[in-house]
């Protein structure tokens, strides 16, 4: 595979091209790569971006909105393992006034099959992933 270097403020590093694109994808107009690197990395979830509701666009062109109900999580985590790219856990809010434990990364544009996303939220054992379909505006799951 090779290698791209990343230069910032007189630092180099070197990347693989998937790590390189997604670098470039989620830098923002006024940042520079280290910007990006500690934007996404700034949370122990290493770059979860959203609670609530998202839309992703997956591999084979569907696009799903898929939203938590926090209220309903309980930590089980089976999401995260089937799909990490898309679901992290942040177990320091399980309890207490910030109850928000489940949270979605930002997903690059089909980067993920929406089979894994519906497989993860199917597996949730307290049913709070919903998935619907944005085109149709059916409901997937629950």
């Amino acid at each position: 595979m090779l290698e791209q270097e990343v230069t910032s403020e007189g630092n180099t590093i070197v990347v693989n091209p998937k790590a390189f694109e997604k670098l470039t994808w989620a830098k923002r107009e006024d940042e520079d790569y280290s910007d990006v690197i500690l934007r996404l990395v700034s949370t122990k979830l290493d770059g979860l971006q959203r609670r609530g509701e998202m839309e992703i666009v997956t591999r084979d062109n569907r696009r799903l909105i898929l939203s938590i109900e926090q209220n309903l999580c309980m930590g089980a985590e089976s999401c995260v393992r089937i799909a990490p790219e898309v679901f992290a856990l942040d177990e320091s809010r399980l309890s207490g006034k910030q109850y928000e434990p489940l949270g979605m990364r930002e997903v690059m544009d089909r980067e993920v099959p929406s089979d894994t996303i519906i497989s993860a939220s199917q597996t949730c054992p307290y049913k709070a992933i919903k998935v619907v379909d944005a085109e149709t505006c059916e409901q997937i799951f629950p």
